[in-house]
């Protein structure tokens, strides 16, 4: 199942939010991006998740 449809079934607000934002932007921001945008404004307690979403994975954690 794709992320998106998931995003939609389990938090239909947050995603009418998402899509919001995105249409303002007139479709500059990713709708990921905007989504994450979203849930921070409905759940600021979840910032680093967000966070984590928009940061390349460190090679220096990869166990040799």
């Amino acid at each position: 199942m794709k992320t998106s449809v998931l995003r939609w079934l389990l938090d239909p607000l947050t995603s009418l939010l998402a899509l919001r934002l995105w249409f303002q932007e007139r479709g500059h921001r990713p709708y990921d991006t905007a989504w994450r945008l979203a849930r921070v404004m409905r759940h600021p307690d979840e910032l680093v998740y967000r966070v984590h979403g928009h940061r390349p994975d460190d090679p220096g954690d990869a166990l040799p």
